[in-house]
């Protein structure tokens, strides 16, 4: 068994896609005050209507819904190798056979030897990238792996280091960035927020930013003595 720690980012559906599910806008939700002129009235809609749909477009890559998965960052930690997958050239990247593919190629990564599943270290990956990546391989039809989730539970396999941080204390603050700095290993090289349109202007910069996020979370691990 082998101990590979993850990092998945995500990014909206193409906008062609996204528009079909914007959810409608009521402008009689729209609270006009005392406003009686007309034009004012209809810039204030109008600005509404604006901010719902560009609020809508914003949280998309956070939803396995109106989001897809864009790359997913892999550590060995016995040999320190990294690795990308969905960094392809193969003309599929940015289509559903593309993520598709990058799917099936990271439950093959979980797959161990004889049966056995591999050790899955994350960041948060309980409440997200593991239900994004089961949300997006039903959508795709891709098989994920039996065993990984066993009725309310995570198999004991997929670690996920927030769930070890918060002690049983689902108030207890703390995200990658401020746990790594608070632990002194270090701290995040960007934002996630922007890795699709990075992830399409400089490539190199993306992969920089995905491995950075990865080595963290192995730091973060050996800090916290759980390897």
């Amino acid at each position: 068994m082998k101990t590979i720690f993850f990092d998945i980012e995500t990014g909206p559906l193409p906008e062609g896609e996204l528009a079909a599910l914007l959810p409608p806008f009521d402008p009689a939700e729209v609270k006009t005050g005392n406003l009686k002129d007309s034009d004012k009235i209809a810039a204030k809609i109008a600005d509404a209507e604006a901010s719902h749909r560009a609020d809508f477009f914003d949280k998309a890559a956070l939803d396995p819904l109106t989001g897809r998965v864009l790359a997913v960052g892999l550590l060995y930690a016995d040999s320190r190798e990294f690795l990308v997958l969905g960094n392809r050239t193969n003309g599929t990247e940015g289509t559903n056979e593309g993520e598709a593919e990058l799917l099936r190629e990271f439950w093959d990564v979980c797959r161990g030897d004889l049966g056995r599943i591999n050790q899955m270290v994350g960041f948060n990956t309980w409440q997200f990238d593991l239900p994004f990546l089961f949300r997006r391989s039903w959508k795709h039809r891709v098989p994920v792996p039996p065993g990984l989730r066993r009725g309310r539970y995570w198999a004991e396999q997929l670690i996920d280091l927030r769930e070890i941080w918060q002690l049983g204390d689902r108030q207890a603050r703390g995200s990658l960035d401020a746990v790594a700095k608070h632990l002194g290993v270090g701290a995040k090289n960007g934002d996630g927020h922007n890795f699709a349109k990075l992830w399409q202007s400089d490539r190199a910069k993306a992969v920089e930013y995905l491995r950075n996020d990865v080595e963290l979370t192995r730091k973060v691990a050996e800090a916290m003595g759980v390897f």
